[in-house]
């Protein structure tokens, strides 16, 4: 009886991940409660500051609670299936993942050297890489660039994951975003491993998305508040970075069903902390600051003072995901480099808009005039 139940999910990539998805949110309902009490009385909390909205002590132990969730929930599962899955890949990915879930954790609490964590997250990139495979060899055409060279190849690679590592981190500063934004990844990448029948690319995926969204409750809505930290965002980033560069570097179904603007598409799921973190680098630099320096000109910042709640300017951002997502679905035959044009005029000009809009004293918005 056993056995054929195990057979019928093991035949089922639905089934299947759905499964993980179940385990990894029970196992969330149950680890991060008690990761928060950890964090309490531990004293790893954010403190209040002039930067930040939060007016009490909040923990930042959340990655370590999502890690837990979903890594037992992914063992749970290859342990029952065992001949879906890759042994090597999972403990690849684990093993990156732990790693920079502990150089968050470090991070959180001593703080860390920016240079320390970018040396430290360019060995764990090269290292996946190296070992996955996850080179990026064909451009498909955007920007005129076609096939690539083992050393352009693994140097864009390198960048590319970095880039994805550190993006949520850079954009998490209210409820809800960085991990809002991570659902949405992650169910792209689900539905992507079905239409592949991919197996791990499904079990990771939706062992995130069940990991994340007891912890978004939490996150959000109760009074027993807790954050990602940076634990947490880097987690989510090495995560996503490998579902994403297995996404542009391996040939498969994904290749029909998006065809050339496969890269573009992937752009577009990401479009926020990308256009977002560009823009603010561009402005701090204009103003002769560090890029990395911290400041409240992030355009969920814009949204706050607009008069939206945390919870509404994260809804915002995640509606505007989801509709640029499904928009470079729809394009998704044309040109790659016209598709990229248009969503990423559309992507700049939607962004962008809040920081240009002030909100007036009988609540309605008009632009910002020149000074």
């Amino acid at each position: 009886m056993a056995e054929g139940v195990i057979e019928y999910i093991s035949n089922d990539i639905l089934l299947y991940g759905f499964l993980a998805q179940f385990l990894a949110a029970i196992l969330s309902i149950y680890f991060v409660p008690t990761v928060r009490k950890l964090a309490l009385a531990k004293k790893i909390t954010d403190s209040p500051s002039a930067r930040k909205s939060h007016t009490t002590e909040v923990p930042v132990l959340g990655g370590v609670a999502v890690y837990l969730a979903a890594a037992f929930s992914m063992f749970i599962v290859a342990f029952v299936f065992p001949s879906r899955i890759e042994a090597t890949d999972f403990f690849l990915l684990g093993f990156g993942s732990m790693l920079l879930l502990f150089v968050g954790v470090l991070d959180d609490i001593v703080g860390l050297k920016p240079m320390t964590k970018l040396i430290l997250q360019l060995v764990v990139c090269f290292v996946l890489i190296h070992n996955a495979p996850l080179y990026i060899t064909n451009m498909h055409g955007l920007f005129g660039f076609s096939e690539i060279s083992y050393i352009p190849s693994l140097l864009l690679s390198v960048f590319v994951y970095v880039v994805f590592v550190n993006m949520l981190n850079l954009i998490d500063g209210i409820d809800g975003l960085a991990s809002g934004i991570s659902v949405v990844a992650f169910s792209f990448f689900a539905y992507v491993g079905f239409v592949e029948t991919d197996y791990y690319n499904m079990l990771v995926s939706m062992a995130g998305m069940g990991c994340l969204i007891p912890f978004m409750y939490y996150n959000m809505f109760s009074d027993r508040k807790i954050f990602l930290g940076d634990n947490g965002s880097l987690v989510m980033g090495i995560i996503l970075g490998y579902l994403c560069l297995d996404f542009i570097s391996v040939t498969n179904s994904s290749d029909q069903l998006f065809g050339d603007t496969k890269i573009v598409v992937l752009m577009s799921v990401f479009s926020y902390p990308l256009v977002d973190t560009f823009r603010v680098f561009v402005v701090r630099v204009l103003r002769k600051k560090s890029p990395f320096s911290a400041d409240k000109n992030h355009i969920h910042h814009h949204l706050l003072r607009l008069g939206l709640s945390h919870r509404k300017a994260t809804l915002v951002v995640i509606v505007y995901t989801i509709f640029i997502t499904g928009l470079s679905f729809l394009i998704s035959g044309i040109d790659i480099n016209i598709a990229f044009i248009v969503l990423l005029l559309i992507s700049v000009f939607v962004i962008c808009l809040p920081s240009f809009l002030i909100k007036n004293e009988d609540g309605s918005l008009s632009f910002r005039k020149k000074a």
